[in-house]
């Protein structure tokens, strides 16, 4: 059995889904003081998509709004910056999982969508894309949006095919997926 395999053997308890989101509350302040001492536009838009995303893990929803919206303002100025599809696939997960705190599944499976046109980045090419988003969709039932995220994701993330595979599988045989180390942003 394949190491992605082995991940997706077993669906995650409820502890251990608590374990992975912990690992992300437990980074997010670091992620919030990198932000925070950022100079410049040029050097805040390197951090503003992990930081909008470490705001959202920490329960403070305006400042994750607000860093979301604000990467993704400033990325046409950044085109040609290594972080520029961090900054795209990031703020619109954010902004998803922001919506449907509120109950609005047509905005996040919109932001799903414009989550995974992204050209990719050195990071999103290499270990792929957070599918916390895609996870909480499928929770609740938005099975095709998810597919079509994960095809989208097949772009940029070619070094991933095994774990696409894996979960498009999974998907379609009615399970939500573990995702493993792409659970969470």
């Amino acid at each position: 059995m394949s190491y992605e395999e082995e991940t997706e053997k077993e669906p995650f308890t409820p502890e251990m889904e608590a374990a992975m989101r912990q690992i992300a509350v437990d980074r997010a302040p670091g992620e919030l003081a990198q932000f925070a001492g950022a100079e410049g536009d040029a050097e805040a838009f390197t951090h503003l998509p992990s930081a909008a995303a470490a705001a959202f893990h920490l329960g403070q929803f305006g400042e994750a709004k607000q860093f979301a919206e604000r990467a993704l303002a400033l990325a046409p100025a950044f085109q040609d910056n290594w972080n520029y599809g961090n900054a795209i696939h990031l703020g619109h997960a954010v902004l998803g999982l922001l919506a449907l705190n509120e109950q609005d599944s047509v905005a996040a499976i919109g932001e799903l969508h414009a989550s995974g046109k992204t050209p990719g980045s050195p990071q999103l090419n290499s270990f792929g894309p957070t599918m916390q988003l895609a996870k909480a969709l499928l929770k609740l039932g938005h099975v095709e949006p998810v597919l079509a995220y994960i095809e989208q994701c097949r772009v940029f993330w070619e070094m991933g095919g095994t774990w696409l595979d894996l979960w498009e599988r999974k998907i379609r045989e009615g399970h939500v997926p573990n995702f493993f180390q792409h659970s969470y942003a």
